[in-house]
């Protein structure tokens, strides 16, 4: 996704072969609402909401109250102390209104235009901002995926994801010619229709001086058919490319992701993303990508190729852990696996009751 923190560790040295100067406008280029007009036909349908500055402080507050649409009611991340216990009813004794209650976020026109596009499409969303996606955070949901069917979903993963907060708070980083964010910078919810996406069938190809340069597969399994689908994939990508993104795009520098359909013919634009470090480069080290010239002709689709490269690249992909979640979330988890944690998570929100599981055997957790 779009300026989304890089799942891979590169070194100074390999980032300082010869670099691409990103820009702040190549950044622009790459928001969704910059690009989605021009390619609102080789997409998946989507709809912006505009976000108010109360919405964003929202996101950038300390704790997470969600609304009480989806759940049974709002929840805060946060451990209880025993003199809080007789105040998790919506009201104390008094007739007040509890914290959480009080906190609990209401913006009435985003929650209707959220309304809105689940029920246009058909259901369920997939949602990101500006450039990324939450997909950081998909554990905490009780799909462990990124669909949603309503503001308390979309609330939780926004509020849960450091990709997100990369949205607000540094996406310019990178950029030569100034890393401030502008008094009026404005941010968007994008919500887009979900689909049962074969995730074999997702890649992501560099671009440098308007040539390809290198193809990557996205998901880092092992699909042992891509071997023979190999030069017909890379071949529609090409003429993707050419037919739709070449001369349709501004930049001249970027990333951009795409969905082959399975008749292996149709290619779904999926996102941009800045040719810069900060974007996964995947089966590519930058340090490659830096160095391969737009002349060669000779860009590489690259695949995972067998079950033992699958599993390496599983053990250097990121996992639970403090850089992965929220503060408060770590804390309430209290040494517990994550099958538990998850578990007694969702519970909370629900407002039941958790037990003590301290002597339960272990669960495996499977992210999906």
């Amino acid at each position: 996704m779009p300026a989304s923190v890089s799942s891979e560790t590169h070194t100074d040295e390999a980032l300082a072969i010869e670099p691409v100067q990103i820009t702040r406008e190549d950044i622009i280029r790459c928001r969704f609402s910059s690009w989605y007009g021009r390619f609102r036909d080789a997409t998946f349908k989507s709809r912006v909401i505009p976000l108010p500055k109360e919405f964003i402080d929202y996101l950038n507050a300390d704790g997470i109250y969600l609304p009480n649409e989806g759940q049974a009611q709002a929840a805060r991340l946060m451990e209880p102390d025993s003199d809080e216990e007789d105040a998790l009813d919506d009201f104390d004794t008094d007739g007040n209104e509890t914290e959480e209650q009080s906190n609990a976020p209401s913006f009435p026109e985003v929650e209707d235009a959220i309304r809105d596009a689940v029920s246009e499409y058909e259901g369920a969303v997939f949602p990101k901002l500006n450039w990324s996606s939450p997909r950081d955070a998909a554990w905490i949901t009780a799909t462990q995926s990124l669909k949603c069917t309503n503001a308390f979903d979309i609330y939780l993963l926004l509020k849960s994801s450091d990709f997100i907060n990369h949205d607000l708070s540094h996406a310019y980083d990178e950029c030569t010619d100034g890393q401030h964010y502008d008094s009026d910078q404005s941010y968007e919810l994008v919500l887009r229709k979900w689909y049962d996406l074969h995730p074999s069938m997702e890649y992501r190809c560099f671009v440098r001086n308007r040539e390809i340069i290198g193809i990557s597969q996205r998901d880092i399994n092992y699909y042992e058919f891509l071997a023979d689908m190999k030069e017909e994939l890379e071949t529609t990508i090409h003429e993707f490319f050419e037919d739709r993104v070449r001369d349709q795009f501004e930049g001249d520098n970027y990333v951009f992701d795409v969905y082959i359909l399975q008749n292996r013919r149709t290619v779904k634009l999926v996102d941009f993303n800045p040719f810069s470090p900060t974007t996964d480069g995947l089966l590519y080290e930058w340090s490659e990508l830096y160095q391969i010239s737009p002349d060669d002709n000779n860009a590489e689709i690259r695949i995972i190729t067998s079950q033992i490269e699958a599993n390496m690249r599983a053990r250097c992909a990121p996992s639970f852990s403090s850089n992965m979640v929220p503060k408060d979330v770590v804390d309430l988890s209290n040494g517990q696996t994550i099958a538990q944690f998850a578990e007694d998570f969702h519970k909370a929100m629900a407002g039941q009751t958790v037990e003590d599981s301290s002597d339960e055997d272990d669960e495996p957790f499977v992210q999906k």
